[in-house]
């Protein structure tokens, strides 16, 4: 029995996903997460095969997520889900040594694909994202990479929160670090996104799917 963590903001999606999944006889969801936060305190606890992992949602998304499970659970294997087919997305998930990276868009049974394939050793990427991996490799870009790549961990989880309306002090609750450290992070994502105003911060973090609108 392969056990399963479904991880995303929308409950709705939540349940497709997991009637979908317990439809297969060797599948078992045994925990569910609404955010990043969340899904450490359930991996820890249920200690799954696999996280089924959406890359956008509220107080830690997916990228740091994967990053943070990296660190703690190296074993547990990884697929992310989102809207978003992007080279940024896809470059950071390839850097994060995710296992496979499913479109939302794509046919519901893809996941269960995806899932046996990781569990047997490989790697999934849905067609879409791996026509543009295969674009990449055969005409890499020679011009400046996106900045949202070279962002840190850190910066984006202060960029997600700028994002979602918290103040600085209410961004430095939330992380535990001081309020002098997060205008420190929102000074660097400025120069790194080369924005001057708090407002394009948001704007930016809306075109790269870090909040939705």
């Amino acid at each position: 029995m392969i056990s399963i963590l479904v991880a995303d903001d929308h409950g709705i999606v939540r349940e497709g996903l997991r009637r979908l999944l317990e439809a297969e006889p060797d599948l078992k969801v045994v925990a569910e997460a609404e955010d990043g936060r969340e899904v450490l305190i359930e991996v820890e606890r249920h200690r799954p095969d696999i996280v089924v992992l959406d890359i956008t949602m509220p107080r830690m998304g997916g990228l740091e997520t994967l990053e943070r499970l990296r660190t703690a659970h190296q074993g547990t294997k990884v697929i992310l889900l989102s809207v978003h087919n992007d080279p940024p997305f896809i470059q950071s998930a390839i850097g994060l040594r995710a296992d496979g990276y499913v479109l939302k868009n794509g046919r519901a049974a893809e996941i269960v694909t995806a899932i046996r394939e990781v569990m047997n050793g490989g790697s999934y990427f849905s067609p879409a994202v791996a026509r543009e991996i295969v674009e990449q490799v055969r005409s890499p870009k020679t011009d400046s990479p996106d900045p949202f790549t070279l962002l840190s961990s850190r910066e984006r989880e202060v960029l997600q929160r700028i994002a979602e309306g918290l103040s600085a002090k209410e961004v430095a609750t939330d992380l535990s670090i001081s309020t002098k450290t997060v205008e420190a992070h929102r000074t660097s994502l400025m120069r790194k996104l080369n924005v001057r105003k708090a407002t394009e911060l948001v704007r930016y973090a809306l075109r790269h799917g870090l909040i939705e609108p």
